[in-house]
């Protein structure tokens, strides 16, 4: 038997051209859907991007400028503190460190250091640019308190020595001559701890072992004895062990020094010679320190301050914001 007749007719070319074209303009259709939703998805990151660069940028600025106004509130309480009192110690309200104050959604942090509280090291250079051998002597006995090669003073007097004398020895001096050669900042006072860095055998973990003894500031400066750390009281007074000088140092949280008068009279020892660098009660460098956290950002503002004769607000000497 013949099989039935198909009730299907074969389609004509005309009919197939257009099934073609219908099936392609249903493809290109979901092509440019899903073209266009990828390109919204795509806008609406770059939208919140966009947002959040915006919000974290102004919480920045005004971190950033919370911070400034913190400075001045500090640069007006030093102000205050010199007319209040002569010397300066830390029973006074500058040297607190307050809990975090929260203002229009920001925590605020901060404190003032005296950096006359800490060994100068520039007190190692007179203006002529030779070094001070008293004040190279206190650094050593700094170095021996603190338990760190005296060689450390050798490298660091080479390196701010004028005439180019050398102090270190053997391979020290030899490595200590090659990089004073490629070096310009040779032969002339400290601008600041870090470039300790630079010198011969100061690693980070000794720089970080001194930050809290030590300091960089202009000239010569005396150091203050109600604010000094056990340490450089004993490396600047002869004859004063680190023992008996911490001793002393727990007298001034009922008693501060008034003057350095009154220091070498509660050394109760007449006999012991003076101190191998300048002393205070007072001081005119303060290092200002505030961190501002608002939102997501967060901005750190340090200022050096030098406090003047009269009342006005401490001159700012440089100002560092992060």
């Amino acid at each position: 038997m013949s099989p039935p007749p198909s009730d299907r007719r074969p389609k004509s070319p005309d009919r197939a051209g257009c099934d073609r074209q219908s099936g392609a303009a249903v493809i290109t259709a979901m092509l440019l859907v899903a073209i266009v939703a990828a390109s919204a998805s795509s806008l609406l990151v770059s939208m919140d991007a966009w947002i959040e660069h915006t919000e974290l940028a102004r919480d920045k600025a005004q971190a950033t400028e919370l911070g400034r106004n913190a400075i001045t509130y500090a640069r007006l309480l030093l102000a205050t503190d010199a007319r209040n009192s002569a010397s300066d110690t830390l029973l006074e309200d500058w040297a607190r460190e307050l809990p975090p104050l929260r203002h229009e959604g920001a925590e605020i942090k901060g404190r003032i250091a005296d950096l006359q509280g800490r060994f100068n090291l520039n007190n190692l250079r007179h203006a002529s640019g030779v070094i001070d051998e008293q004040a190279y002597d206190a650094y050593l006995r700094l170095l021996t308190v603190l338990g760190l090669s005296p060689e450390l003073a050798d490298t660091l007097a080479d390196w701010l020595d004028a005439d180019d004398s050398r102090r270190a020895h053997g391979a020290e001096a030899a490595d200590y001559a090659e990089t004073r050669q490629n070096s310009n900042g040779i032969g002339r006072p400290l601008t600041n701890t870090g470039e300790l860095a630079r010198i011969r055998g100061y690693t980070p973990a000794i720089v970080a072992r001194l930050q809290e003894h030590v300091s960089a500031l202009s000239g010569i400066q005396a150091v203050n004895i109600n604010t000094a750390t056990p340490e450089v009281l004993s490396a600047l007074q002869p004859g004063l062990s680190l023992s008996a000088a911490r001793a002393l140092a727990d007298t001034r949280r009922t008693l501060p020094f008034r003057d350095a008068a009154d220091f070498r009279t509660r050394l109760n020892d007449p006999s012991l010679p003076n101190s191998l660098i300048p002393i205070s009660a007072a001081s005119a460098h303060f290092l200002i320190q505030v961190t501002v956290d608002r939102g997501r950002a967060r901005s750190r503002v340090l200022s050096l301050v030098k406090r003047q004769n009269d009342t006005s607000l401490p001159r700012i000497l440089w100002q560092s914001i992060l």
